[in-house]
């Protein structure tokens, strides 16, 4: 079964892919126009790594990511989402993750983007 975005969070979602300068200097937790970014798009976010990443025999994508704040999530992911973490994964590079609803598992996710060496 394949994960579509919910076209609810359509509109919120097309504010987040505007071009975003990043400027600020405040060290290795999210970029400070990235969060309000997500903020503005009513999208939740934060960093972590992924622990793991597979597939099904069904084709399903599975990922677990773990926030650096604490806890876990293990879900499906789309094909998009899996694709990066699977990268971060293999590159052990942390992952910035923005979600819709309550927690950070596939069919929530609005985008993950793979983190640069300044965030290890």
């Amino acid at each position: 079964m394949s994960q579509s975005p919910d076209p609810k969070v359509s509109p919120p979602t097309e504010q987040m892919k505007a071009d975003i300068r990043i400027t600020s200097t405040e060290g290795q937790g999210v970029p400070r126009e990235i969060a309000e970014a997500a903020d503005n798009a009513g999208a939740q976010h934060t960093i972590g790594h992924i622990s793991w990443a597979g597939q099904y025999a069904s084709g399903e994508y599975t990922v677990a990511f773990n926030p650096d704040s604490g806890g876990g999530y293990s879900s499906m992911w789309p094909l998009w989402a899996f694709a990066l973490a699977k990268d971060a994964l293999l590159g052990d590079k942390k992952v910035l993750v923005s979600w819709y609803n309550s927690t950070p598992v596939g069919s929530n996710l609005h985008n993950v983007i793979i983190l640069g060496p300044d965030f290890a």
